[in-house]
């Protein structure tokens, strides 16, 4: 088993890599450890919206109520919070599963609001705090046939304590510990803690861009039907 990593003691080896933290130090500077935390917890956010991370993946369910076609996924989400909706299906008491068709937001418009029944269809918006709507509207019976929404989703990145003392929890797995390494120092070293040469800034965008592609192209496997074996790098 890897070493598992916190969101502390990935800032504190990015605020070394940029010589904030040298090894004379007991511990790191509190505000920039806090400045460096608060970075992280951009990174990480910015990251789940833009691939996937199997690690931020959540499935959760929303029973359906009579006469209600909105359901605000807050109510229903982790503290996290959700990023993407990858798929929606609905489950009956017997576990029954019939896929809801997820159509574009713009779609929506077209739909008839005052129709009811068993939902057919789905939107989810983009607002900052997204809803999903059903079409048909359900109704009592379907209700009664225990009707619920399963999500399967991506989420944020819970908050993440800025102060260091709670150790947060940074969600990757531990393959992607250097990567997140790298690219906080980049970020941390380009003026919020410290400012860094300009070829130094260099190596670190170079160094931390080949570990992400390398690591979403191999992720990727994970949905083809060929083995998971780790390609070699060009230059190997």
């Amino acid at each position: 088993m890897p070493n598992f990593q916190t969101a502390k003691q990935i800032a504190e080896k990015a605020l070394q890599r940029i010589g904030a933290f040298p090894a004379s130090r007991a511990q790191a500077d509190a505000a920039e450890l806090r400045r460096a935390l608060q970075w992280m917890e951009m990174i990480l956010n910015t990251q789940s919206g833009i691939q996937t991370l199997t690690s931020f993946q959540r499935a959760y369910e929303i029973p359906l109520e009579a006469t209600i076609g909105d359901y605000l996924l807050s109510d229903y989400d982790d503290e996290a919070g959700t990023q993407h909706v990858f798929s929606a299906v609905l489950v009956d008491a017997g576990e029954n599963v019939e896929p809801l068709e997820l159509i574009w937001e713009n779609q929506s418009i077209e739909e008839n609001i005052t129709e009811i029944g068993r939902p057919i269809r789905a939107v989810v918006t983009r607002a900052v705090h997204p809803e999903i709507k059903v079409y048909p509207v359900p109704t009592q019976i379907e209700v009664d046939a225990g009707y619920k929404i399963r999500l399967r989703v991506q989420t944020f990145h819970a908050g993440i304590d800025e102060t260091g003392v709670a150790d947060s929890d940074i969600s990757l797995r531990a393959s992607w510990y250097l990567w997140l390494i790298k690219k906080l120092s980049f970020e941390i070293g380009s003026g919020p803690v410290r400012r860094l040469p300009k070829d130094e800034l260099n190596d670190l965008w170079s160094e931390f861009m080949v570990l992400e592609n390398s690591l979403t192209a191999r992720d990727g496997l994970y949905n083809s039907s060929r083995p998971p074996v780790t390609e070699p790098m060009e230059g190997c």
